[in-house]
């Protein structure tokens, strides 16, 4: 069967569209303007045209212009806005952060220029009670939470997706459910030009395993057979070895005496949640906790199940599902980041693989869950 054609926007290290080539879909344009992620599409797709600067400057005739596509030709807009305007870990600004908020909605923007038959976007599970505007309230670990109008973006959202016309749906996916060997909570949406019902492909695997799914993939088998590891590991200070050493394989603060924990956590030892990264110590025999941008930090630590180590850049790359040769450019900051922040190629290749065969049917053709 040919391929497909996809616009990717705010590509980023590509993790998503690495998945949806794998589908059967060709990339035709990327989209970011970050130095290390228009490098990093350059260097492994140096046929692939890449527009590196605002998206909010991307408009059809550009994205005609430089894809060789015509009007009618683009099966699918692909890609992950922003999330920092929406995660719970953040501020959550929502569009009161000028910068990064609104491009969520060029996401619909750009939908509605081009037409493409379907879209499919990812963002943090926050987008879901995330508001319009931020307000400060009493009350919260950090006395700082969303306003009344809980949830008022998303539904902004939807509500745009639904006025240009297509049918949307909306899943909260764990990749771990789909082979990927991470337990990632990520939120995507999908739609249909043609207005068919928006699904998705059912869960491959489950938590310890069923009848009918095997169990989740762990870090022992996606590090399986990786050598000659030279990519950039970030490195922990000593202070923070000192801590992480006291730590067993699957731990983290909490197997340290009281007084140490008082001692090396400080204020955040009196938090309420938010707290499982600290001296966090990787387990071979588990899927890793979500791959984050900064594996140093005390809060977000992935630490090597044995050695004591940040995961590096390809290790991080392996949980991610990304193939050995995909290669990330720019500082070691900047690779991680790419990483962390990509669509975990596994689980990218599944929901591409779903919306290829729904476009290849008559509406009503295909029937899946959601």
């Amino acid at each position: 069967m040919s391929p497909l054609n996809c616009i990717s926007v705010f590509s980023g290290g590509m993790g998503l569209d690495v998945g949806l080539e794998q589908a059967g879909f060709a990339i035709r344009l990327a989209a970011d303007n970050m130095p290390a992620a228009v490098a990093t599409a350059k260097a492994n797709r140096p046929d692939l045209p890449v527009f590196d600067s605002d998206v909010q400057r991307l408009s059809a005739d550009v994205v005609y212009d430089m894809s060789g596509l015509k009007p009618g030709e683009i099966d699918l807009i692909s890609g992950g806005p922003p999330c920092q305007s929406f995660s719970t870990a953040g501020k959550r600004l929502g569009l009161d952060d000028q910068e990064k908020g609104p491009l969520v909605f060029e996401f619909v923007r750009l939908v509605q220029e081009l037409q493409p038959r379907a879209f499919l976007m990812e963002n943090v599970k926050g987008l879901l009670s995330a508001s319009l505007t931020w307000r400060q309230l009493p009350y919260n670990n950090n006395g700082k939470i969303i306003d009344d109008l809980h949830g008022s973006l998303f539904r902004e959202l939807c509500r745009r997706f639904e006025e240009i016309g297509y049918s949307l749906g909306v899943k909260e996916i764990n990749a771990a459910d789909y082979g990927v060997p991470q337990l990632r909570h990520r939120v995507f949406l999908m739609g249909y030009r043609d207005g068919r019902p928006a699904t998705f492909p059912d869960p491959t695997h489950s938590k310890g395993g069923d009848l009918f799914l095997p169990p989740w993939r762990t870090i022992r088998e996606a590090l399986a057979g990786l050598e000659n590891d030279n990519s950039h590991c970030a490195r922990f200070s000593e202070r923070k070895l000192k801590y992480l050493r006291m730590i067993p394989e699957g731990s983290n603060w909490r197997s340290l005496p009281e007084e140490i924990q008082r001692e090396s956590m400080g204020r955040a030892f009196f938090a309420k949640g938010g707290r499982s990264g600290y001296w966090r110590r990787l387990a071979f025999d588990l899927p890793s906790p979500t791959i984050l941008t900064e594996p140093q930090n005390a809060s977000t630590s992935l630490c090597h199940p044995t050695e004591d180590r940040p995961l590096t850049v390809r290790e991080c790359a392996r949980i991610q599902t990304f193939p050995d040769d995909w290669m990330f450019w720019g500082r070691g900051g900047d690779q991680y980041r790419l990483v962390g922040n990509a669509v975990p190629v596994h689980l990218a290749k599944q929901l591409g693989a779903h919306i290829f065969e729904e476009l290849a049917q008559p509406i009503g053709a295909v029937s899946a869950t959601c």
